[in-house]
């Protein structure tokens, strides 16, 4: 009976330590995903602003204008850019962003197209690896501190390869936050840059819209449509650090409470055993008394 209680003591203790390990990290990740969520929120309105104008221009006259909005003939080798986490503990968050990656890769294959797969996290990392599939580059500079300009220089070597014809296409595969709760895994057109409806500012245009641009038409292109690229781009990478730490915080969190009604459990454990180990003890002392007399 002591044996048993010994064994019990061990387990609370172990569990006790488990518990301040993942209550620390729940913390952790509450406290990143509000200074991410932040920066999210500052975001979206600027992305969707940018977007608008661009989902306008496709359905003007002048789309022809800039070739990073002019989608190719034939689609023969697609970039595609998968966005996972380089740490663990953060439930299904790779899980779903790499089936959905696998997916698109297959979906390309079966359509005679090459892919040229470029990975953002070590997860990533480590399961194409396992599945025999190439990396053709792989981007562990680029963390939750990475700065617009950081995210910048990685579009802008695709926007030259779209440019001179390396790629047919440059695709996103991100996780798309929605709420504390709410993670989505998205497919997303960034050259020629083809926003959702949700990333737009109002809704999508129907018809073409004739546009009066001064001073100069070209000149305003060559800004503004490189730069929208940049920050949709940009818009991913933190949404999808967002849902990883919002994932992380929800798996912690269940830990944290599932440790909670273990230590309970075994404590209540415990106690029935302590009890009946000093029941156990005084009949015997009775025993032993009786005996004697």
């Amino acid at each position: 009976m002591a044996e048993k209680l010994n064994v019990l003591k061990a387990r609370i203790k172990a569990v006790t330590s488990t518990h301040k390990i993942t209550k620390t990290m729940d913390m952790i990740a509450r406290s990143k995903t509000a200074k991410i969520l932040t920066i999210e929120q500052g975001m979206r309105p600027y992305t969707q602003k940018l977007n608008r104008i661009v989902e306008e221009l496709s359905h003007s006259d002048m789309d022809h204008l800039h070739p990073l909005l002019s989608p190719k003939k034939t689609i023969k080798n697609i970039i595609l850019f998968v966005i996972t986490s380089s740490r663990g503990l953060c439930g299904s968050y790779n899980t779903k962003i790499l089936d959905e990656a696998m997916e698109r890769i297959r979906h390309h294959y079966r359509h005679g197209r090459t892919v040229e797969l470029h990975v953002l996290g070590k997860k990533g990392e480590v399961y194409f690896e396992k599945q025999n599939i190439p990396i053709s580059r792989k981007y562990p500079r680029i963390d939750e501190e990475s700065t617009f300009d950081d995210c910048a220089t990685v579009v802008q070597r695709f926007m030259h390869d779209y440019v001179v014809d390396n790629a047919s296409r440059v695709e996103v595969i991100y996780t798309r936050y929605y709420t504390r709760v709410v993670h989505i895994p998205k497919i997303k057109s960034l050259i020629p840059m083809i926003p959702d409806e949700e990333d737009i500012e109002g809704r999508k245009v129907k018809k073409q819209i004739d546009y009066l641009i001064e001073p100069n038409i070209d000149d305003v292109l060559k800004e503004v449509v490189p730069l929208a690229i940049k920050t949709y781009f940009y818009f991913m990478i933190t949404s999808s650090f967002l849902s990883e730490n919002a994932e992380r915080a929800i798996a912690m969190r269940n830990a944290t409470d599932n440790a909670e009604r273990l230590i309970e459990d075994l404590k209540n454990k415990a106690n029935r055993a302590r009890q009946e180990h000093i029941t156990n003890e005084l009949l015997d002392i009775i025993g032993g008394s009786e005996a004697i007399n």
